[in-house]
């Protein structure tokens, strides 16, 4: 599998649980349309200060088969649709979103 892990700061303008709110239930249904390749899609959500040192109000995890997959989902037009961009700059801080491309072994499979 590949993997892309983004460090998330929420847009200022929204509070840590308007923040998850919009996330759950507005973004992720958007998202989750719009990739059908998507096999893993999780948001992780720090608490008490357990990112000393970071500065991100959520870790997302999008996962695909393989890198044709995520490439070709991710630079669709569907996935670069206005409403998906508009979601997206109301939850976020756009330019401070941090994305760590992986692939991932199953640790309980080896």
């Amino acid at each position: 599998m590949i993997k892309i892990i983004s460090l998330l700061r929420r847009n200022p303008a929204l509070t840590p649980e308007q923040f998850r709110t919009y996330w759950r239930e507005t973004h992720v249904p958007l998202v989750r349309s719009l990739l059908p390749g998507l096999r893993h899609y999780e948001g992780c959500f720090p608490v008490d200060g357990a990112l000393d040192g970071y500065d991100a109000d959520a870790i997302v995890e999008l996962a695909f088969d393989d890198r044709e997959t995520m490439e070709r989902e991710m630079n669709s037009p569907a996935f670069l649709c206005e409403e998906r961009v508009r979601s997206s700059a109301y939850l976020l801080d756009l330019n401070s979103v941090r994305n760590i491309l992986v692939e991932t072994e199953d640790a309980l499979k080896l």
